[in-house]
Protein backbone atom coordinates (compact mmCIF):
# COMPACT_ATOMS: atom_id res chain seq x y z
CA UNK A 1 0.00 0.00 0.00
CA UNK A 2 1.33 3.73 -0.82
CA UNK A 3 2.17 5.55 2.56
CA UNK A 4 -0.74 8.30 2.21
CA UNK A 5 1.28 11.85 1.50
CA UNK A 6 1.11 14.63 -0.37
CA UNK A 7 3.60 13.73 -3.05
CA UNK A 8 0.43 10.72 -3.70
CA UNK A 9 -2.00 13.39 -4.81
CA UNK A 10 -1.49 13.48 -8.46
CA UNK A 11 -4.83 13.59 -10.16
CA UNK A 12 -7.76 15.56 -9.59
CA UNK A 13 -10.35 14.28 -7.00
CA UNK A 14 -12.63 14.06 -9.86
CA UNK A 15 -10.58 10.93 -11.21
CA UNK A 16 -9.14 9.82 -8.42
CA UNK A 17 -9.91 6.25 -7.85
CA UNK A 18 -8.30 6.28 -4.34
CA UNK A 19 -8.86 8.60 -1.77
CA UNK A 20 -6.89 6.97 1.08
CA UNK A 21 -4.03 10.10 0.51
CA UNK A 22 -5.91 12.83 0.98
CA UNK A 23 -8.18 11.62 3.14
CA UNK A 24 -5.14 10.94 5.43
CA UNK A 25 -3.91 14.56 4.65
CA UNK A 26 -7.40 16.22 5.03
CA UNK A 27 -7.53 14.36 8.55
CA UNK A 28 -4.28 15.91 9.53
CA UNK A 29 -5.21 19.70 8.62
CA UNK A 30 -8.63 19.04 10.72
CA UNK A 31 -6.75 20.80 13.73
CA UNK A 32 -6.78 24.78 14.38
CA UNK A 33 -3.58 24.84 15.38
CA UNK A 34 -2.16 22.58 12.38
CA UNK A 35 -4.13 25.15 10.32
CA UNK A 36 -2.49 27.78 12.31
CA UNK A 37 1.00 26.45 12.25
CA UNK A 38 0.64 26.06 8.26
CA UNK A 39 -0.25 29.79 7.93
CA UNK A 40 2.48 30.88 10.19
CA UNK A 41 5.08 28.53 7.91
CA UNK A 42 3.95 30.58 4.37
CA UNK A 43 6.02 32.87 5.52
CA UNK A 44 9.45 31.16 5.84
CA UNK A 45 10.90 28.37 8.50
CA UNK A 46 10.13 28.61 12.33
CA UNK A 47 11.41 26.89 15.55
CA UNK A 48 9.05 24.74 17.33
CA UNK A 49 8.55 26.95 20.16
CA UNK A 50 7.64 29.50 17.74
CA UNK A 51 4.45 27.39 16.48
CA UNK A 52 1.23 26.65 17.98
CA UNK A 53 1.32 23.17 17.24
CA UNK A 54 2.61 20.53 20.01
CA UNK A 55 5.80 18.55 18.45
CA UNK A 56 3.52 15.36 18.07
CA UNK A 57 0.79 17.32 15.58
CA UNK A 58 4.35 19.02 13.49
CA UNK A 59 5.41 14.95 13.81
CA UNK A 60 1.61 14.38 12.09
CA UNK A 61 2.29 17.15 9.06
CA UNK A 62 5.79 15.89 8.46
CA UNK A 63 4.28 12.55 8.11
CA UNK A 64 1.59 13.25 5.40
CA UNK A 65 4.52 15.67 3.78
CA UNK A 66 3.58 19.00 4.04
CA UNK A 67 6.02 19.79 6.53
CA UNK A 68 10.05 19.00 7.31
CA UNK A 69 11.71 19.21 10.41
CA UNK A 70 15.63 20.24 10.78
CA UNK A 71 17.12 18.88 13.85
CA UNK A 72 19.46 22.16 14.54
CA UNK A 73 21.20 21.24 17.72
CA UNK A 74 22.40 18.49 19.87
CA UNK A 75 21.25 18.08 23.52
CA UNK A 76 18.35 20.15 23.86
CA UNK A 77 16.30 18.94 20.67
CA UNK A 78 15.39 22.34 18.65
CA UNK A 79 14.12 21.60 15.18
CA UNK A 80 13.41 24.28 12.87
CA UNK A 81 10.03 23.57 10.86
CA UNK A 82 9.16 24.42 6.91
CA UNK A 83 7.15 23.69 4.04
CA UNK A 84 7.54 21.27 1.78
CA UNK A 85 7.85 22.81 -1.70
CA UNK A 86 4.69 22.16 -3.44
CA UNK A 87 2.83 20.48 -0.88
CA UNK A 88 0.07 22.78 -0.75
CA UNK A 89 -0.41 23.07 -4.75
CA UNK A 90 -0.52 19.31 -5.11
CA UNK A 91 -3.13 19.25 -2.41
CA UNK A 92 -4.66 22.67 -4.36
CA UNK A 93 -4.49 21.10 -7.44
CA UNK A 94 -6.69 17.82 -6.57
CA UNK A 95 -9.26 19.46 -4.77
CA UNK A 96 -9.68 21.87 -8.05
CA UNK A 97 -10.23 18.89 -9.78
Amino acid sequence: MVRPIAANLTVPLSRAKDFTALASILHVLGTRSRLETLQLLLDGPKLTADLPSRHDELRMLEDVGIIEGERLAEGRVTYEWALVPGALDRIARCLQG
